[in-house]
């Protein structure tokens, strides 16, 4: 948990500081957890303080590092495994060591049982850790940002003239309390394009910016990033790659049953994706999906269309990916093929932030394409 949030934006980015309290660093403890009747490696345990979502999590083998903020030293440490019996006893027994071996007494249950569902739960953890630390991994508003977007579409294999825009959003809140409804309400924008094709419609249905903004789940603390969905998913860890010296989880995820909550689209058949996690504080470097949906509005992937409503895309399949950098929405990316009035097309939409900023503002109060036209 940091004691300051830092953006630091050059060349194209603005310098800006925002700042968060938190707790000092009382201790850190390192260890390794293994099986008490065979000296083994126990991967993946689940080590958390009692009574808080404060955590982490062995790894391949059985090693562990934690560090007790001054106000939970009084806390009950817990190793959980499936596979296991629970171990729980005060985190200050810890505290002498240097290097401490916990050993968990082993139950019956099928190898192949415990990694799998052993795993599923440290993922589980991580992921809710990753959300309950976006209000100290990001900033909080109001804050400006400044996007370029830019469109290319192409119908049954014409390619049309590039559409291409200004988007500056204001974010009264910004990231303090994530969630779809805040994001709604505190996130406004105006769009200004630079230019357009006369025979091709410039309009708010096809430049796809709030379905671009949806995929910042971040901000809204939604699909893979909202703890009560968690359960809702199957996760796998691909791989731990180290990008640029610090180390990162890789989650892959893909919703049991997709639907609306889950997916954010409202009739996506088959949603999967991965998202990559800084392990030092649990913030979200990318997050990538793809999507096959058997129809979808036109204003919005998220939502229903009428019985009696025949305007809509067909047979719609699309890519996404969402990158974050210095602690902000960095780039949305969005790829997609579909069918209309009897017409194929392809899009490749990306909204890309050039700069933000927390002083001199532009208060926006509305959602306002394309202002003095």
């Amino acid at each position: 948990m940091k004691k300051t949030i830092i953006f630091i934006f050059t060349v194209c980015l603005a310098l800006t500081t925002l700042g968060q309290n938190g707790s000092k660093v009382a201790h850190t403890i390192k260890g390794k957890v293994v099986d008490a009747n065979t000296n083994r490696p126990v991967s993946y345990t689940n080590i958390g303080l009692e009574g808080t979502f404060f955590g982490t999590a062995s790894d391949s083998e059985g090693n562990f590092e934690l560090k007790i903020p001054e106000d939970m030293v009084e806390k009950d440490i817990y190793f959980s495994a499936v596979g296991f019996t629970n171990k729980q006893f005060p985190v200050k027994d810890l505290f002498a060591k240097e290097f401490a071996v916990v050993k968990l007494e082993s139950q019956s249950y099928g190898v192949d049982e415990v990694d799998v569902a052993a795993q599923n739960k440290v993922l589980i953890r991580i992921l809710r850790m990753a959300s309950e630390n976006i209000k100290y991994n990001y900033g909080s508003g109001p804050f400006n940002m400044h996007f370029a977007y830019s469109n290319e579409t192409a119908v049954n294999g014409q390619v049309k003239a590039p559409q291409i825009a200004k988007v500056m959003l204001y974010d009264k809140t910004g990231y303090t309390h994530p969630s779809k409804a805040d994001a709604f309400k505190a996130r406004n924008y105006l769009v200004n394009k630079e230019q357009s094709d006369d025979d091709y419609r410039f309009s708010s249905a096809q430049i796809n910016l709030d379905d671009l903004l949806g995929f910042d789940w971040v901000r809204s603390a939604s699909g893979i990033l909202s703890p009560a969905l968690l359960g809702n998913y199957q996760l796998t860890l691909e791989s731990q790659p180290v990008i640029n010296g610090k180390e990162y989880w890789l989650i892959s995820f893909s919703p049991r049953v997709p639907s609306l909550t889950t997916t954010g689209d409202y009739y996506a058949g088959t949603f999967k994706g991965k998202i990559t996690i800084k392990k030092e504080d649990y913030s979200i470097l990318k997050i990538v999906g793809q999507a096959v949906a058997p129809k979808n509005n036109r204003q919005s992937r998220a939502l229903a269309i009428g019985e009696s409503n025949n305007d809509f895309y067909t047979d719609v399949l699309y890519t996404f990916e969402v990158d974050y950098d210095n602690l902000l929405l960095k780039r949305v990316a969005l790829d997609k093929t579909y069918s209309y009035k009897g017409e194929k097309f392809s899009q490749q939409s990306v909204l890309e932030m050039k700069r933000a900023h927390t002083n001199n503002l532009t208060v926006i109060d509305s959602r306002d394409y394309f202002p003095g036209e």
